[in-house]
């Protein structure tokens, strides 16, 4: 199996989402694997970079594999972190490198960047990169004003565009909350879509307390 989460913005929290999701993965004895074909911000420690995305998944488990094709330098989309390291970015060598990893994982969680139109090179948008990857994407969204509108154009896109949709993750779900546009989200975005809802995972003060939400959420899968 392989998903490509994608968000209806940055973020929104598709890191910690993928960290969710390949934590139950693996404790279900699946052999998971995390690739991030492009991963700009890295962090540097000495001489090394290192991406934080993956870092990320590395806390919770050592057993779950991770690769990354293109690691760049700077708090901007992979687009201008490519151009301004003058690095060109192939996207046969990001196909390869995923087709390889996926032989040797159970399942593959592939985590773009920003959003569904987010430049990933001068000549791509994140779009590209998932129809070359031919892959189903999950479409993370917050429960909050305006991500109706969000989640709804990310959706009407990827239809349009004949992207392969798995289903809907709602992440950052207020545990009390009288916000009306909170407690009604689910319920409006039931009314413009067919897209299924995977799940809800409950806003968290730690990755501890979401456990149980992701250990539901894969029953979807």
């Amino acid at each position: 199996m392989e998903y490509f989460i994608t968000g209806i913005d940055t973020d929104i929290g598709k890191t910690y989402i993928t960290k969710g999701l390949a934590y139950a993965f693996e404790n279900l004895n699946m052999k998971t694997g995390v690739f991030k074909p492009l991963q700009s911000g890295a962090i540097k420690r000495g001489n090394e970079l290192l991406a934080p995305d993956l870092e990320a998944v590395k806390e919770i488990s050592k057993n779950i594999n991770t690769k990354c094709s293109y690691l760049l330098e700077g708090e901007v989309s992979p687009a201008l972190a490519a151009r301004l390291a003058g690095v060109k970015i192939d996207i046969n060598k990001i196909k390869s490198d995923f087709k390889a990893f996926s032989a040797l994982n159970d399942i593959v969680l592939v985590e773009g960047a920003g959003g569904i139109l987010a430049p990933a090179a001068d000549d791509m948008l994140c779009a590209d990169l998932i129809k070359t990857l031919n892959i189903p994407i999950i479409i993370v969204t917050v429960p909050f004003l305006g991500r109706l509108n969000h989640t709804l154009l990310t959706i009407h896109y990827a239809k349009t565009n004949e992207i392969k949709i798995k289903g809907i993750i709602i992440n950052k779900v207020p545990n009390n909350t009288t916000d009306t546009a909170s407690l009604n989200f689910i319920e409006e975005l039931k009314m413009y879509t067919d897209i299924p809802i995977l799940g809800n995972v409950s806003e968290a003060l730690s990755f501890e307390q979401s456990k149980e939400d992701f250990r539901k959420l894969i029953k979807a899968f």
